[in-house]
C-alpha cells in the first residue's frame, strides 16, 4: 500500500509498533536527568514541500529553526542546543545557504540557543533536518497524557494567519506577502513556562491545526473536545481571504494548521486564579471549550455538530482548499 493511501498518523503508528518505542506520543522525547528532563526533538523541511516559491532563504531558515523550537515550547521546556543536517543539491547557490543559515541563526540567538554543529550531504532535493535539545524541571514539563475529562480548553493567540496565507498563495493573491506570512511563525517560548507554572495540564502546539490536534488526542487518549467556535479568535486576514476565495473561515483557522500556537487545558477550579494571572502578565489566552468523554464537537452558535475536519496531515492532500 502506498503511503499516500495511509496518511501520516497511521504511518507513525506503524513505525511505533515496529520500533519498540515505549514513550507516550508527545512533541518531544524525554530523558531522565535527575530533578529535570532533557527534551529531545527533531523536525525537517524540504524546499519542495515547505518553502513557498517567493519566500526568501532568510525567512525559510527562521521557519526551520522555529518549528523545532516550538516542539520544546509545547512541553514548556527551555531549548539549549541545536544541530542541523543540510542535504543540498549541487546546483544550489552558496548565497542561498548563507542566507538560510543567517535566518536560522537569528531565531536561535533570539532564544539564546547554541548552534553546535551538524552535517552536510549532497542530495537530489534540498532538505533540512533539525535536532534540538532542551530541559525543564520535571514538575513543569507538560505532557499530552496529562489530559483528563472536564478540563477547560485554552488557546494562545489568534488562529488562521498561516491558513489564510496558504489559501491566498494557492489562489495567486499577493503571493510574495502570502509566502512571507506562511513562514512567519513564532514558537511560544515566551509564554509556555509561565502557563505551565500557573497550572496547565495537557499541552501541545497547533502545527497540524486545531482539528488535527484534537483528532489526534481523541485517537491517542480517548477524550473528546467540545469547542465553542465563537470563542476562537481569528486572524484579521481570515474573513478577507474567505470573502475573496469562498474557502470557509473555519477551514482556514482550524483545519489547515501552521499557526504553532499552544493548545492546553486547566482544571475548572483553577480558572479564576489562572485567568487573573494571564491578564496580569498580559498573556492572550482564549477559553474555547472543555474536554469530555464524548466525541469531538463544535458549537456553531446555534447547534452542536460533530467535527469532521482532521487538520493537516502529510501524505494526504487538503481537499477543496
Amino acid at each position: 500500500m502506498k503511503l499516500e493511501n495511509v496518511g501520516e498518523r497511521n504511518i507513525i503508528n506503524r513505525i511505533f509498533s515496529n520500533g519498540n518505542i515505549t514513550q507516550s506520543p508527545d512533541d518531544c522525547s524525554l530523558m531522565d536527568a535527575g530533578d529535570s528532563y532533557l527534551l529531545l526533538t527533531t523536525d525537517s523541511i524540504s524546499e519542495k514541500g515547505h518553502i513557498p516559491q517567493y519566500a526568501t532563504p532568510f525567512e525559510a531558515g527562521r521557519f526551520f529553526g522555529s518549528i523545532n523550537l516550538s516542539d520544546i515550547a509545547a512541553m514548556a521546556g527551555k531549548p539549549e542546543t541545536f544541530m542541523a543536517s543540510f542535504n543540498l543539491k549541487n546546483e544550489l547557490e552558496m548565497d542561498y545557504i548563507e542566507e538560510f543559515s543567517r535566518g536560522l541563526s537569528s531565531v536561535l540567538s533570539e532564544y539564546s540557543v547554541q548552534y553546535i554543529g551538524g552535517d552536510t550531504k549532497e542530495s537530489d532535493e534540498n532538505i533540512f533536518v533539525g535536532f534540538c535539545v532542551g530541559s525543564q524541571k520535571k514538575n513543569l514539563v507538560r505532557k499530552r497524557s496529562d489530559i483528563d475529562s472536564d478540563q477547560i480548553l485554552c488557546l494562545t493567540g489568534p488562529l488562521g494567519k498561516v491558513g489564510a496565507a496558504y489559501v491566498a498563495y494557492n489562489n495567486g493573491i499577493d503571493v510574495r506577502e502570502s509566502s512571507r506570512r506562511m513562514l512567519d511563525i513564532k514558537p511560544r517560548l515566551d509564554v509556555a513556562e509561565i502557563i505551565s507554572k500557573e497550572g496547565a495540564k495537557f499541552m501541545m502546539d497547533l502545527s497540524d491545526g486545531l482539528f488535527g490536534c484534537i483528532s489526534q488526542m481523541k485517537e491517542d487518549y480517548g477524550f473528546g473536545f467540545r469547542v465553542v467556535e465563537n470563542e476562537i479568535k481569528m486572524d484579521s486576514d481570515v474573513s478577507k481571504i474567505s470573502n475573496i476565495t469562498g474557502v470557509s473561515r473555519r477551514d482556514m483557522a482550524m483545519n489547515i494548521g501552521g499557526d504553532y500556537e499552544l493548545l492546553f487545558t486547566i482544571e475548572n477550579d483553577n480558572f479564576g486564579k489562572f485567568s487573573r494571572e494571564m491578564e496580569r502578565q498580559n498573556i492572550e489566552v482564549s477559553y474555547i471549550g472543555n474536554t469530555w468523554d464524548g466525541e469531538n464537537m463544535i458549537f456553531n452558535g446555534e447547534n452542536w455538530e460533530k467535527i469532521k475536519g482532521k487538520g493537516w496531515e502529510h501524505f494526504q492532500k487538503m481537499n477543496n482548499i
